[in-house]
């Protein structure tokens, strides 16, 4: 800087973006007569899937908050309800099938002579699981399904000891 010696020119301005002279020259350009009409249904017609997309967006989450309000506001009565549930199957289930001394009787007149009882149990769900001991694990299968009472047990496994093959049968609740 001299005082004596002007100053020097001011830099040049920066060139326009090329968005500012593209919407300037388009600003400029007149439309022709009709093209308003045209611009703004075009505009409409991207709109409309969006704005689809957008409000299914909103309903969605809508009925995810209303879903877990409600499974909050439930969970005590269906709670209560699968408890209650459990406790009639068990009731119908013990109700219904046979008593202990009953099974014993109709499995000592099934079972052949040289057939010996190893395990009889009834499950949780009403179910009669049974282990018999015996020389031939045919004959006692034989003789277990020819009793009406124990007609729906079926085979689950056998394995063989020292003296027998012992047979497991379960028979599922009903």
């Amino acid at each position: 800087m001299n005082p004596a010696e002007p100053d020097p020119a001011p830099p040049p301005a920066p060139a326009q973006s090329l968005s500012h002279r593209l919407s300037a020259a388009l600003g400029a350009m007149p439309l022709p007569r009709g093209w308003h009409a045209a611009a703004a249904f075009g505009a409409l017609l991207a709109a409309g899937p969006l704005l689809t997309l957008a409000g299914a967006t909103l309903l969605a989450q809508h009925e995810r908050n209303a879903t877990v309000r409600l499974q909050a506001q439930l969970a005590l009565r269906l709670g209560a309800e699968a408890t209650a549930r459990a406790a009639r199957t068990a009731l119908a289930n013990a109700a219904g099938r046979a008593a202990p001394g009953q099974v014993l009787e109709v499995l000592a007149g099934a079972l052949p002579a040289d057939a010996g009882l190893m395990r009889v149990e009834r499950t949780r769900d009403g179910g009669l699981e049974l282990d018999v001991a015996g020389s031939d694990p045919d004959t006692l299968r034989a003789a277990i399904r020819r009793a009406p009472e124990l007609a729906g047990m079926r085979n689950t496994s056998q394995r063989r000891t020292d003296a027998a093959m012992i047979v497991s049968m379960r028979e599922d609740a009903q």
